[in-house]
């Protein structure tokens, strides 16, 4: 009796155990979560430069930099780090010690290390840009894309005061660029002209006529009604425009501008004072203005888009609008570079089977990531690199426009044009080769040969593994449009994307080269129910079903009834869909420009991200790619790379080290689900400590928390036996908890 009363202690200890155990591993793993997301971004577009607490203080469109000038120590926040967005335009830190930093839709408060995000929206409910900051004691005045907000930094910890959208004659809510407080007086820069007033009395300036405006139409000489920076330097204010800076003069009733001796036409975009000099960033390039005269800084190597900057001791660090960050002395400049991707336009991404990724950035080029940084490895793109795909033998091909297609390595280059291939020029220019999307069925490779001026050649194909072999399909083949976008391969077919006339869905068998066999179809909205036939976007599942993302939603094609199957899409999320991706759950990863949907395959419900609920760069989705070898998920946006790690964690092979996620499993309604990792056919098992079956089936399929009967089970722990296709067994615990 003791020795039994023995066994039974040891048995709930021992279960305690585990529950600890797998409370701690849940904890360890909560990083795997669908909310843990990964940010890569790229700080080339400098906004704005400032200078507190020993750092220097960037704000870019890919994040916040500080820099410690002296060690060139270098920390980064993103919106992964709570700024709640990545677009950023303007910094200050107030005499309270509070940072403020003014964003795409967002005004971020930093202080004790903690972020506290505010939204700003304009009358349509769409997020506003905030294009700079002023502070004024207990207030800041926010510049935003559309009016002038009076922002309160105390009632209820910071709220929106006020919005002011008329000033004077001009036309109202333009966008706020830039603003100078002098005394009781603030001066407005604005995208229609300067505006003035006294802002002793804050709603005062809801009337526009105690606001004095002066544009081009008053004065010539300003040359434009677009005022982009302002600046008080030696008791005057300086205003600069997109034609040049000027100084302002006002005696009595007469205001008068003189121009600022730079280069004949220049864009300003910021003005600072350094001590006895101004200095003045635009377009034309960075100029040091005294009372004796203008200094212009000779840099060619860095072009001329530069958008602020700031004097630190001797060291001038510039930011430029493309081109990132540099310091120097002198005309002698040097790049910093944060490790980040070369350009936050992100046009298509790319992973091998052992999880190599390969990003496509607009305008700059193509690069692999390299543990945490990102290295450039093929720049030859025309005006950009356009789709990426990489072959078993760690082969890199692109493709551009403008240059043809490229396949890249440690060793060699190859680039395919007219002379080497299937590829042909535009119409009036025979090297100009566009390689618009590319796709792989097993060793051959189809890309969309657009605008091509050989109309049977719309389509090209090449043996990866013997580039010599070229193939082409076009006009002679059924496929009469040269304009053709995305396309796809499944089950010895290929897919094709057109602007206007829908699908062709080609079957080219066993060996493309061997057309004996052919045949196509033209899927459109007449014959078979397309949702539209603007198609953006075609992708075939993990069984060989068509999905199209079209401008007007997503269609999924049924074998059965031989026409397509439109999805409903969540109140608010599309109905254009832009890219398409298929986890290896068969879940489907749905992109639009308002967000990112995923599709669960199991309960058929939808769950919408965004910028405002997740850490989504951007919710403007160029393309989708799933890692082969983690299975996350990577978004290519208009901001950057958005990464979300997987709720499963990376597939594994080895029967034996095939685990639960999440687990514990915690039901707290329908939605959660239970998954394994196995990245091949299996079949689980579940039963209960007694050794009860409670539920078979697909390992692959995520479990719901259900017998055989669809019953809800008890809370409890249960054991599951993974069975594979070759007979290997593991095994494992898990803790269903319902609340």
């Amino acid at each position: 009796m003791v020795h039994k009363e023995i066994q039974m202690m040891i048995r709930k200890i021992a279960l305690i155990i585990f529950i600890i155990n797998i409370i701690f591993l849940a904890s360890e793993h909560a990083s795997g979560s669908l909310e843990h997301w990964t940010a890569y971004t790229s700080t080339s577009r400098v906004r704005y430069i400032d200078y507190f607490d020993d750092s220097l203080q960037v704000v870019t469109s890919g994040g916040w930099l500080k820099i410690d000038p002296q060690t060139h120590g270098l920390s980064k926040l993103t919106k992964i780090d709570g700024l709640g967005t990545n677009d950023l335009y303007f910094i200050l830190k107030d005499s309270s010690s509070s940072v403020w930093v003014a964003g795409y839709g967002t005004l971020i408060k930093y202080h004790d290390r903690k972020f506290t995000p505010f939204l700003f929206f304009d009358r349509d409910d769409n997020l506003l840009t905030l294009n700079c900051l002023a502070d004024d004691d207990s207030d800041l005045w926010v510049g935003t894309s559309s009016g002038l907000a009076l922002f309160s930094k105390k009632i209820d910890s910071g709220q929106i005061q006020d919005f002011y959208g008329r000033f004077g004659n001009f036309n109202p809510d333009p966008a706020i660029n830039d603003l100078l407080l002098r005394g009781d007086t603030i001066w407005v820069a604005t995208s229609v002209g300067l505006a003035v007033a006294d802002k002793s009395n804050p709603d005062l300036l809801k009337s526009y006529l105690n606001w004095r405006t002066i544009n081009a139409s008053d004065f010539p000489a300003l040359g434009s009604d677009s005022v982009k920076a302002l600046a008080y330097f030696h008791g005057k204010v300086f205003v600069g425009t997109s034609r040049g800076a000027f100084r302002m003069d006002i005696s009595g009733s007469d205001t008068t501008f003189t121009k600022i001796p730079t280069r004949n036409v220049i864009s300003v975009e910021h003005m600072i004072v350094h001590g006895d000099t101004l200095a003045i960033y635009a377009t034309g390039g960075f100029f040091i203005y005294t009372e004796s005269g203008t200094e212009w800084n000779n840099t060619p190597a860095l072009g001329a888009n530069f958008s602020c900057g700031r004097f630190i001791n001797s060291i001038h660090w510039v930011g430029q609008q493309f081109n990132g960050l540099y310091y120097g002395i002198g005309g002698d400049f040097v790049s910093f570079p944060d490790g980040g991707i070369p350009d936050n336009r992100v046009t298509a991404l790319s992973a091998s089977a052992d999880g190599r990724i390969v990003g496509c950035f607009f305008n700059r080029g193509v690069a692999e990531l390299d543990s945490s940084t990102w290295r450039p490895v093929f720049s030859q793109t025309g005006e950009w690199a356009t789709s990426t795909l990489q072959d078993d033998s760690a082969g890199i091909w692109i493709g551009t426009w403008g240059n043809g297609a490229a396949r890249v390595n440690a060793d060699s280059t190859i680039i395919f044009k007219e002379d080497n291939s299937t590829l042909h020029g535009v119409p009036d220019a025979p090297s100009y080769v566009v390689a618009f999307h590319m796709a792989h069925a097993g060793q051959y490779l189809f890309m969309t040969n657009y605008a091509t001026r050989d109309p049977s050649s719309a389509v090209a194909a090449v043996d990866m593994q013997d580039f010599s072999r070229w193939g082409s399909f076009g006009r002679d083949d059924g496929i009469p449009i040269i304009y053709l976008g995305s396309i796809d391969c499944s089950n010895e077919s290929f897919a094709i994307a057109s602007s206007d006339n829908g699908i062709f869905l080609y079957y080219f068998g066993h060996d493309p080269f061997d057309k004996s066999d052919d045949s196509v179809v033209n899927l459109r909205e007449d014959n078979s129910w397309l949702g539209s036939n603007t198609v953006n976007v075609v992708k075939f599942d993990n069984e060989g079903i068509l999905w199209a993302g079209t401008k007007f939603g997503l269609s999924r094609y049924d074998p059965g009834i031989e026409r397509f199957v439109n999805v409903n899409l969540p109140h608010g999320f599309g109905p254009e869909v832009t890219a398409l991706e298929f986890d290896r759950r068969g879940n489907i990863w749905i992109g639009a420009n308002n967000g990112l949907a995923r599709y669960d395959a199991v309960s058929h419900s939808m769950e919408v991200f965004n910028i405002l609920n997740s850490g989504l760069s951007d919710n403007r989705i160029i393309t989708l790619l799933i890692d082969p070898a983690t299975n996350n998920l990577w978004a290519g946006t208009y901001s950057g790379i958005s990464v979300l790690q997987s709720d499963i964690g990376p597939p594994t092979r080895n029967i034996n080290d095939v685990v639960a996620f999440p687990n514990p499993y915690i039901v707290t309604g329908a939605g959660e689900r239970l998954s394994f990792n196995y990245d091949g056919v299996a079949t689980v098992r579940f039963y209960t400590v007694a050794g009860e079956l409670v539920r078979e089936m697909n390992a692959n399929n995520p479990w719901d928390g259900k017998n055989q009967q669809g019953v809800d089970v008890a809370p409890g722990v249960y054991l599951f036996l993974i069975t594979a296709a070759d007979g290997s067994v593991g095994r494992g615990k898990i803790l269903l908890l319902r609340q």
